[in-house]
């Protein structure tokens, strides 16, 4: 398994990835772009995507006699693949909520035009 300075490849990428979108997000959202939210959901899909793509496997023959290991980081990983898909929604569903079912109230006409 290729490393760079005690960590993997996968996770290199995915540090490198939020520190962008983080960086797009910002200004993105100061010049009030879409394009903060596209890059966003992008740098979301790349993630959960890389968390599906299994890990290396030995790909020696086990033998009998020998314990095969379990991999038991795959519960960690569903574990934050469901805290990331649950976030998701509860953050959609607050900006729904919040900004795009807010009322708009109309303003009282202030015209000498009508008296």
């Amino acid at each position: 398994m290729t490393t760079v300075g005690n960590i993997g490849i996968g996770l290199l990428l995915l540090i490198i990835i939020w520190i962008i979108t983080l960086i797009v997000f910002v200004v993105g959202v100061k010049l009030q772009s879409n394009i903060s939210w596209i890059v966003l959901g992008s740098a979301t899909a790349i993630t959960i995507l890389l968390l599906i793509i299994p890990t290396d496997r030995k790909t020696q023959p086990v033998k009998e006699s020998e314990i095969i290991d379990k991999d038991y980081l795959i519960i960690y990983k569903n574990l934050f693949l469901g805290f990331l898909v649950f976030s998701a929604l509860i953050g959609f569903v607050s900006f729904f909520v919040l900004h795009c079912i807010e009322p708009i109230r109309p303003k009282p006409i202030k015209s000498s035009f009508y008296q």
